[in-house]
């Protein structure tokens, strides 16, 4: 989100320094300035700069600016699918020795978490005190006071679900609601 925020920021000024063309300037005082390729070669960061450039021409497809069309004002569909998309880039993470979150995915205005267990006996995550446990964890996490989980939660208004699997069988569930946080 970050990255876009950035980009958003710079973007109006990168379509201005490659789109405007000043015929009024003599033709000495341009030759003299380099013009915006040349200076992209040697300005530290331009290359990435024009291969983001390039991935946001190429991500403006017919099909996806009419998605966003059909968005209404403060729709978050599309940010929450964006969301998504970026954590699940970055997926496995290794939580713990014992824990790593394989999956994500949203349903309406729900993340839904996947985790995997391996290495615990199945007796130790059917036990009521783990259960209680993770559920601490979770709420410490979910209810956290960072500016970016604050965000998660309005983006996610009717909470997160955190699905545990332990050999293929989901082995515990909850919900943590943005209800929660204020207790």
């Amino acid at each position: 989100m970050i990255k876009r925020a950035t980009l958003a920021a710079l973007l109006p000024a990168i379509l201005l320094a490659n789109g405007c063309d000043d015929a009024s300037k003599d033709k000495a005082n341009t030759a003299e300035a380099p013009t915006t390729a040349q200076a992209s070669k040697t300005a530290p960061g331009a290359n990435e700069l024009d291969k983001r450039l390039a991935e946001i021409r190429a991500q403006s497809t017919s099909a996806k600016i009419e998605e966003f069309n059909q968005l209404k004002d403060n729709d978050p569909k599309l940010l929450q699918k964006s969301v998504v998309a970026e954590v699940k880039k970055q997926l496995p993470l290794l939580i713990d020795d014992a824990t790593m979150m394989s999956d994500v995915s949203s349903e309406g205005n729900t993340f839904t978490y996947k985790f995997v267990i391996k290495g615990l006996p199945a007796s130790i995550t059917k036990n009521e005190e783990w259960r209680s446990n993770m559920q601490k964890v979770i709420i410490k996490n979910y209810c956290s006071n960072d500016n970016r989980v604050k965000v998660f939660r309005s983006l996610f208004p009717d909470g997160a679900v955190y699905n545990y699997y332990q050999d293929n069988e989901l082995v515990y569930s909850w919900k943590a609601q943005p209800s929660i946080c204020k207790e």
